[in-house]
């Protein structure tokens, strides 16, 4: 259409040129033979008429492809042009300009699906994209960064580098190839690589945000298996001939009662150094889950009424929810149940004392199932909070330090997720995320 109608233009263009030059050049043939000079004159005047005609007609033409590209450049792709007028040329160029148009919008509206479509999929990933100008300005941010790194919106990058201070060398001076560890307010353990680009002379940094502290605290889990193992064969194999020597030595004739009692009192505390041993060898050999589908609701509900003296006696409130009511899940039932034991022992140890005391266990499904088991005791003091699960790693007198370890590695080996996701004075809340395909709602 657009090569019909510039044949068209350049006809016009052509026909009123050689009309002028026929015309002009009979009024100065006549002018100057002399044969009719008021002739000549008016042939001149005519051809005067008809380069104003031209010009005009060439004026229209421009205008009109003027308010057309002054409309593009200010993206107004609703501009329409008159294609019924008198002028058959005008109506020609107006056919064309209106295609142009009705191609550009139809361009703009599949760039617009397509990038909604690359938004959607950025969306979708579970990793953190920002994206930022060289005026620090945000230029992208997915709902998996505002998360991961705990903030609800960032325009500028100053709002990210005044909550995290370590941030603004990284992000000033960084390397590419580099890839920097920050700890996020939520105590996640996140991995931030950087990349830069030139898009439309301009540089764009694309920040990639990664959580890492599930592969953190599998590693750190093995580590401390690997740790244990050695550690649990060596402190048996060095007390077991302590044992069977004391007793031996014990039990020879004509020996001292006074060595009797002190080698009894040496086997006493050996025996009770390999049970000590013994329990710490349950971390790296503890067996793989046996699972089944029951009631996790039902369990948790007959963990309550086992207990329910020991709450009455301590003056606690317990308090079980369920959404929906009844929930069952794919584990081993025994192993959980320790969990969720040693969970509200815990509990009720950090409540001793309170005579209001209150623990809640609520099981609540949204994207995923989430146990969260709260109480309102002493709370945990912060520098402490990230050694909990460290094995060996305990506040009490009698204890050994390995319950909330083993706790971590039961709900490990089912899938899951266990950690603190709060603890102060009044509120400490411990959060199991179940995985997705290993529950069910009745």
């Amino acid at each position: 259409m657009i090569m019909v109608f510039s044949k068209h233009l350049y006809m016009v263009i052509l026909s009123y040129i050689l009309l002028i030059i026929a015309v002009a050049g009979a009024g100065i043939a006549l002018i100057i033979t002399h044969t009719a000079l008021i002739l000549g004159c008016l042939f001149l005047i005519i051809s005067l008429f008809f380069i104003r005609a031209l010009v005009k007609q060439l004026n229209k033409f421009n205008a009109k492809i003027r308010i057309f590209l002054d409309a593009m450049e200010d993206k107004e792709s609703m501009i329409l042009f008159n294609e019924q007028s008198a002028d058959k040329e005008m109506n020609a160029l107006s056919h064309s300009l209106n295609r142009i148009n009705e191609l550009l919008a139809t361009t703009k509206s599949q760039s617009r699906v397509q990038e909604n479509f690359y938004h959607s999929l950025l969306e979708e990933v579970p990793n953190g994209v920002l994206a930022w100008n060289s005026e620090k300005r945000v230029l992208f941010v997915n709902g998996a960064a505002l998360r991961l790194l705990g903030v609800e919106s960032i325009i500028f990058l100053r709002q990210l580098e005044e909550q995290y201070p370590i941030l603004k060398d990284f992000i000033t001076h960084g390397n590419v190839e580099n890839s920097f560890l920050l700890q996020s307010n939520s105590k996640k353990q996140l991995s931030l690589s950087m990349n830069r680009m030139k898009l439309n002379s301009e540089t764009i940094t694309l920040l990639a945000i990664k959580d890492i502290s599930n592969e953190l605290n599998e590693k750190e889990s093995e580590s401390w298996n690997k740790l244990t193992r050695v550690l649990t064969h060596e402190i048996m194999n060095t007390i077991a001939p302590i044992v069977s020597l004391s007793q031996t030595l014990s039990l020879r004739p004509g020996t001292d009662e006074k060595v009797i009692r002190g080698l009894g009192v040496i086997r006493e505390q050996s025996e009770r150094l390999m049970e000590f041993t013994e329990s710490y060898r349950r971390l790296s050999y503890m067996p793989e889950p046996k699972k089944k589908r029951f009631s996790l609701t039902n369990s948790l509900h007959n963990l309550g009424l086992l207990l329910q003296s020991d709450f009455e006696n301590a003056h606690i409130h317990f308090i079980l929810r369920s959404t929906p009511s009844d929930i069952y899940i794919e584990g081993d039932e025994k192993q959980l149940s320790q969990v969720f034991l040693n969970l509200l022992k815990n509990s009720m140890q950090s409540l001793e004392g309170k005579t209001d005391g209150q623990i809640e266990v609520t099981l609540e499904v949204t994207n995923k199932l989430y146990i969260r088991l709260l109480d309102n005791g002493r709370g945990i003091p912060m520098e402490l909070q990230e050694k909990i699960f460290v094995p060996f790693f305990t506040t009490k007198t009698e204890g050994t330090g390995i319950g909330l370890s083993l706790c971590r590695q039961i709900i490990k080996r089912h899938g899951g997720n266990f950690y603190l996701q709060e603890s102060r004075q009044g509120k400490t809340m411990f959060v199991i995320e179940w995985p997705v395909a290993s529950f069910i709602l009745k």
